[in-house]
């Protein structure tokens, strides 16, 4: 297998993560983004102030590309800013060394 077709077999099965800024998106007031963001994560009001003060905070990881972009959308539409990331395995983390 070429080098560039080893790359972009990895690539498809990248991992990313979906993190929030801790901004909200025009026109949307900050009360009603971080209500909106309270219930599509089943968390409190308090809670969801709490993780957007501690922004940038990681809300979802271990996602498709798929999944993170819809994630994105849903949160985008609540007024909520996110981005995402692609997720950085350590070598451990992906199990390539013996645990002692």
């Amino acid at each position: 297998m070429s080098a560039l077709l080893m790359q972009e077999a990895f690539m498809d099965d990248a991992l990313y993560q979906v993190i929030i800024t801790g901004h909200v998106l025009e026109p949307v007031p900050q009360w009603r983004a971080v209500s909106a963001f309270a219930s599509l994560f089943s968390i409190s009001p308090e809670e969801a102030l709490i993780r957007f003060q501690a922004a940038p905070c990681v809300v979802r990881g271990m996602l498709s590309l798929e999944q993170a972009e819809k994630y994105c959308r849903v949160l985008q539409r609540q007024g909520v800013q996110c981005e995402m990331r692609q997720e950085t395995l350590l070598p451990q983390a992906a199990g390539l060394y013996p645990r002692h």
